[in-house]
């Protein structure tokens, strides 16, 4: 018997995942690219040179694309309940804390990217190599995380997109 999805649609199972998709590539592949995009042009060395201290630079960088996210979540839960007809019966502050805490860590590894990538290409290879293809293939979006190999579930639960996606279903 199938508990979560006993109808058998497939966007109950796939909507989620292509929600945390959305919040991966928005944290982790788009903030590899601008600051990589910003090593490359020279404007980083120029905010570095600004009164502006170290912290203020990466708050006010992160900030922006934590809003970007969180908007993108919005949206994409809006459409997922009224274009999809996904079932909506969680807490909406739960749903936004956990994609809060999923994009902290998204825009920390993009900025972690960009720091050892300073070209916009390799960090956009790096970026979709370290969380997309795995959140896209190991987080239970495509594939039932049961049906896998015992050493490929174990892999799972070092990909961050698997709980995310996790939360959004049951939510």
């Amino acid at each position: 018997r199938y508990w979560f999805n006993p109808e058998l649609r497939s966007a109950d199972a796939i909507v989620p995942g292509v929600i945390a998709m959305v919040m991966t590539m928005t944290g982790t592949l788009l903030t590899a690219l601008i600051v990589a995009r910003e090593w490359e042009r020279g404007t980083m060395e120029s905010m570095l040179a600004s009164p502006a201290g170290l912290s203020e630079l990466i708050f006010a960088k992160l900030g922006s694309y934590f809003v970007l996210g969180m908007g993108s979540m919005a949206m994409a839960v809006l459409m997922a309940i009224e274009l999809f007809g996904l079932p909506f019966r969680g807490s909406i502050l739960a749903i936004f804390a956990t994609a809060a805490l999923f994009l902290v860590f998204a825009l920390g590894l993009g900025l972690f990217i960009s720091t050892l990538a300073r070209n916009q290409f390799v960090a956009a290879q790096v970026a979709f190599l370290a969380t997309m293809l795995p959140a896209m293939m190991l987080s239970g979006m495509l594939f039932d995380i049961a049906s896998m190999p015992p050493w490929l579930q174990a892999i799972t639960y070092f990909v961050p997109a698997r709980y995310l996606v996790s939360i959004l279903q049951t939510l």
